[in-house]
């Protein structure tokens, strides 16, 4: 009987590789140092994004196997505001989904569970992947890696109606925004900082005023809540032996921290790898090499963007439209091409603890 394929890591991108080899027929062994799936998140709210890609990232996953029985809410309207302003922004497809992060059932996290488990995969919790044994491919997260971010928040129970807020101001997300989620009575108020991180608890105390206090809604049974973004410009796709997914080959947006639907992709791509025999780095870098690339451009973009309190970021998705303005950002268009050297060596300076790091 052939040696089993051993993963490094149950989160969404060894999972999504493991039900891909299970479903081939391949005896699949995950290793998770956690003792469940989702353990690193209390019940977060995220976000999938869905404006990347032609396809809709729910039929992405279908055409993966990845059944949806997870909360999933779709967001076609939100608003934007610097605190002054206010706009609500429509999109003609949902802008991205809604999921729960965590150990509930009705989390992501959960969901690729038992759909793992289903499919034949075996998964042994609190346990290190053994040293003496070859790993297939390692989804064991940024462990070591330097934040580009910080994101810091609360999770609770409200009576207020589903609504999605984003803040857009220096004082509570210094460099990046914080943002209001409510789906079906459960929401996440969050700040997202990419500098004076040992600030960050002060300015989701300022985002809390604006977005919760001030506008008089409910909070009920808070519990905290939190994270780190991790990025790198070209990926690290192979350790020794393994392919490399997910946030362990700093596959994460620079921009806004969206790091999902591209850490299930890799999975994916990982086991296909293993089954047909592929180059696995050379498919991953062809696949993402783009990501890098524009993560960069945005990131000095919004820096650069971000005068008279996001005014002129606000005027740009009001006036052009946010889906279209989205379209381009993440489109490997000749402009991005282009201004990627100019935002590589601005980036270095900028951000050095994350770009000059190995990956």
């Amino acid at each position: 009987m052939a040696d089993p394929v051993r993963i490094r890591g149950a989160g969404p991108s060894g999972l999504a590789a493991a039900i891909t080899l299970a479903r081939a027929g391949r005896a699949v062994v995950v290793y998770e140092r956690r003792r469940d799936c989702g353990r690193r998140f209390g019940g977060d709210l995220q976000g999938i994004e869905n404006w990347s890609d032609n396809v809709d990232v729910l039929d992405e996953l279908a055409s993966y196997g990845i059944a949806r029985d997870f909360h999933a809410a779709p967001f076609t309207r939100g608003v934007q505001t610097n605190g002054s302003r206010a706009d609500t922004l429509s999109f003609p497809r949902p802008a991205f989904y809604l999921v729960k992060r965590g150990t509930a059932p009705d989390t992501l996290d959960q969901s690729l569970k038992r759909q793992a488990l289903a499919a034949g995969v075996t998964i042994h919790f609190d346990t290190p992947a053994p040293d003496d044994l070859p790993i297939a491919i390692d989804a064991s997260g940024p462990l070591g890696r330097t934040p580009f971010a910080v994101d810091t928040g609360i999770v609770f129970e409200t009576d207020a109606p589903d609504q999605a807020v984003a803040l857009l101001h220096d004082a509570a997300g210094l460099r990046g925004y914080s943002y209001l989620l409510i789906t079906e009575g459960y929401a996440c108020c969050c700040s997202m900082a990419f500098d004076a991180f040992a600030t960050i608890h002060r300015q989701h105390a300022e985002a809390v005023r604006r977005l919760i206090t001030s506008q008089g809604i409910t909070v009920r049974s808070p519990r905290r809540v939190g994270g780190l973004g991790h990025f790198v410009p070209v990926g690290q796709w192979m350790r020794g032996a393994s392919r490399v997914v997910g946030e362990a080959a700093g596959l994460q947006d620079f921009l806004w921290g969206f790091g999902i639907r591209l850490a299930i992709r890799s999975g994916v791509l990982a086991a296909r790898a293993v089954l047909e025999g592929r180059d696995y780095a050379l498919d991953a870098d062809q696949a993402f090499r783009a990501v890098g690339r524009t993560g960069l451009v945005n990131r000095m973009l919004w820096d650069l963007g971000r005068v008279g309190d996001y005014r002129g970021i606000m005027a740009l998705l009001r006036v052009r439209g946010p889906y279209p303005v989205l379209r381009f950002l993440y489109r490997d268009s000749w402009v991005q091409r282009a201004l990627y050297p100019l935002a590589r060596r601005w980036s270095e300076r900028r951000y050095p603890d994350v770009l000059n790091a190995r990956p």
